[in-house]
């Protein structure tokens, strides 16, 4: 019996965004709604609203509000509804060994697996980058850093991966959204931080580029270490803030 092999069963398939349907423009808008906080952490979302913003039938707004509570940005109430899923910072040691793990296994198997398009991508997204910072754009950034990271997932050849890496980025742009927002004037912006991002990622696209898994790695690792270290910061700028804030009044 002779079998013919489909796009599906290609181990070098991408995923990226879908694309094309009335579920997946209610999903990326969503999406980008919550990752911006332009819909707060514990905000309800009500399903009429979004038939009406998306011009389209409640089915798929149902499905993607399923998608979105699969992926832990929201959750779903029996009778109740949906709400943007909190950030719960008790659960933040949890999230950063996740994403020192995945990261790093996402990057070894993307030096053994990427193609040439692939570094390319990495290249434009991490040129694209630069360009962002040199004028202060932080949106574009977190963008592109998120563009970025997806590409190297993508290149790893495995959906299931890619999936938990994307789930994790995410959570990580959320987090780092919340944290900076509230922890540092909207005018702060970190330069040199900022540069340690870009050489890191040249660092990985180097590693990837010269097919070095264990390189890849370690840079992974600092990359997550980096990336921890910003959000502790920023947190104890929040609670150091708080507590001027709250002993103002008592001489």
């Amino acid at each position: 019996m002779v079998t013919t092999k489909t796009q599906t069963d290609n181990p070098k398939k991408r995923w990226g965004r879908p694309k094309g349907t009335g579920a997946n423009t209610v999903y990326e808008g969503l999406r980008d709604d919550i990752l911006n906080l332009r819909l707060s952490p514990g905000e309800n979302i009500q399903e009429t609203p979004l038939e009406g913003r998306f011009k389209v039938s409640r089915t798929p707004v149902r499905e993607a509000l399923i998608r979105l509570a699969s992926e832990g940005l929201i959750t779903l109430n029996p009778n109740r509804g949906a709400r943007v899923s909190s950030i719960d910072i008790s659960e933040m040691p949890q999230f950063f060994e996740a994403l020192d793990v995945c990261q790093r296994l996402v990057l070894r198997l993307s030096a053994h697996r990427r193609s040439e398009s692939d570094l390319e991508k990495l290249r434009s997204a991490n040129r694209k980058f630069a360009d962002a910072a040199k004028k202060k754009n932080v949106t574009a950034m977190s963008e592109l850093n998120n563009e970025f990271h997806l590409a190297t997932a993508s290149a790893c050849g495995n959906k299931y991966i890619y999936g938990l890496y994307r789930e994790l980025q995410s959570i990580g742009l959320r987090l780092s959204r919340s944290a900076f927002r509230t922890a540092f004037h909207e005018n702060h912006f970190d330069g040199d931080y900022y540069e340690i991002v870009i050489n890191h990622h040249d660092i990985m696209i180097d590693a990837l580029s010269q097919r070095d898994p264990d390189k890849a790695e370690r840079i992974g690792l600092e990359h997550t270490d980096l990336f921890r270290r910003r959000i502790t910061r920023a947190m104890e700028t929040d609670l150091a803030r708080d507590i001027d804030l709250s002993e103002a009044g008592t001489d």
